[in-house]
């Protein structure tokens, strides 16, 4: 990093223009999901990253994948054992495989004792009984009773009310079901998913707590055939909708559409860090307005009962190193990572932003296109090195110009109530002490460009870090 003179006069000669945050009212849920380091874990470690999530980096809410297979009795056998489906009590899972429900328990007491919100995906892999595959073809042709009967056990068992743990509010129905790795197969997916909510949304309605809410969607942000279908063709297969998203009856199961009574739409907007033309079947988070229209398009043919909020669930963006085969740097993957939220901030319908993974998975044996074809989307190495985008997570900073000037944006993520900032333009000395918003975000104006970072202060005025230097954009 650059050394920064503190003794220059020309910040405080154009420090000017605004005062106060920007957008003061706008707060987006910062959503965390890592389920090898929270899940598959151990106690002590669980704990550790748990804090370190809360404390040092200001997340509030965890995604937790529940996945059926790692829970369910038997998950290997084409038979379904003798058991109540939808008795929490009856899900042991597999000794020699997984332990049950016991990883998910302590990592819900856990991270509610540290006051995090809780966003529990009810997902696959379904065990073999539950579908109708061979041993080797996971998520075929879902069963979706018995999706609705593991749905209505895992709502009850976090109702608040179940075995002194604690309650859950909030759910979501699957993981990218328009993508073959979760739903099979891929032709039969929007009918199998549609059936798949049909059953499983009354019972987490009927199971859960009293103030439940219950989010579906979860799509994949690219079709790529045969591996995925693009979201807004799967969105129309699944809701019986035509092209222009009016109401059809063809398709199987489409006459009978049931009205779908869901609390908001999770998305999963990774893709092209760039605009896409509209005529590609791409969501990413530059188009994520376009979810928004098709889904009030779809209210409007009655196949939501309310407008639905967006969720992005989860999202990252990978970097090289280590993976050679994208041409995101560690210093790119840390901007990007920033003007991506900055962007979210702006669509006040888009109500969370999501970091996927906190390591990158580790290289796999054989040739390079298979040694990285994990997710390297970690704030820190799988060697859990922190990378440069570990303190941009931690405060974000986009500087954009604004005529002879320049807007600048960013969030203090750790802490809560109101923070403080103070700005320094490069060469120059920090200005003065800016307040930001109860959920940390600021806006100033500066009558000259530049690049700009800022020191973080907590609300007690406590000096906690410095931003990465960010260069005007736009």
């Amino acid at each position: 990093m650059r050394r920064f003179g503190h003794l220059a006069v020309a910040l405080a000669a154009v420090m000017l223009l605004g005062a106060g945050p920007a957008s003061a009212s706008r707060s987006m849920w910062s959503v965390f999901e890592d389920h090898d380091a929270l899940v598959r874990t151990t106690p002590g470690k669980r704990q550790a990253m748990l804090e370190e999530l809360r404390g040092r980096m200001g997340v509030d809410t965890l995604r937790i994948e529940v996945k059926w297979n790692e829970v369910a009795p038997a998950p290997s056998s084409r038979t379904k054992p003798s058991f109540e489906a939808s008795d929490p009590g009856a899900y042991q899972g597999s000794p020699n495989a997984y332990p049950g429900f016991g990883p998910y328990d302590d990592l819900v007491r856990r991270a509610q004792a540290l006051g995090l919100r809780i966003i529990l995906t009810i997902t696959g892999d379904a065990p073999r009984w539950a579908t109708a595959g061979s041993s080797t073809t996971a998520n075929w042709k879902v069963n979706a009773g018995e999706y609705g009967r593991f749905a209505a056990a895992v709502a009850k068992r976090y109702s608040g009310t179940f075995a002194g743990l604690p309650g859950v509010r909030y759910f979501t129905l699957w993981n990218e079901p328009n993508h073959r790795n979760f739903l099979k197969p891929l032709a039969s997916a929007p009918r199998l998913y549609r059936n798949m909510v049909n059953q499983a949304l009354p019972e987490v309605r009927r199971n859960g707590r009293r103030d439940v809410q219950v989010f579906v969607g979860e799509l994949a942000p690219v079709g790529r055939a045969p591996v995925a279908t693009g979201p807004t063709a799967f969105l129309r297969r699944w809701l019986c909708l035509d092209t222009r998203f009016r109401r059809s009856s063809h398709g199987t199961g489409c006459r009978s559409f049931k009205q779908i009574k869901a609390d908001g739409f999770a998305h999963h907007p990774y893709g092209p860090t760039a605009r896409v033309p509209r005529n590609r079947d791409v969501i990413n988070l530059l188009a994520i307005r376009r979810l928004g229209d098709y889904l009030d398009r779809a209210r409007a043919a009655r196949r939501f009962s309310s407008r639905l909020s967006i969720y992005n669930t989860e999202f990252g963006l990978q970097s090289n190193p280590p993976d050679p085969f994208v041409s995101t740097t560690l210093s790119r993957q840390a901007a990007l990572i920033n003007e991506k939220e900055e962007y979210a901030y702006r669509y006040s319908r888009l109500k969370s932003h999501s970091q996927y993974l906190m390591y990158d998975d580790p290289a796999r044996p054989g040739p390079p296109a298979v040694k990285w074809s994990g997710f390297q989307t970690g704030l820190r190495f799988a060697s859990r090195r922190a990378k440069p985008s570990f303190n941009a997570y931690r405060f974000p900073i986009v500087v954009k110009r604004r005529g002879r000037g320049v807007r600048i944006w960013g969030r203090v993520r750790p802490g809560s109530g109101r923070r403080y900032v103070r700005i320094q333009r490069r060469g120059g000395s920090y200005g003065p002490r800016l307040r930001t918003n109860w959920s940390g975000y600021f806006g100033k104006s500066i009558g000259r460009s530049g690049n700009f970072r800022f020191r973080a202060y907590d609300r007690d005025g406590k000096h906690i870090g410095t931003s990465r230097t960010a260069g005007p954009i736009g």
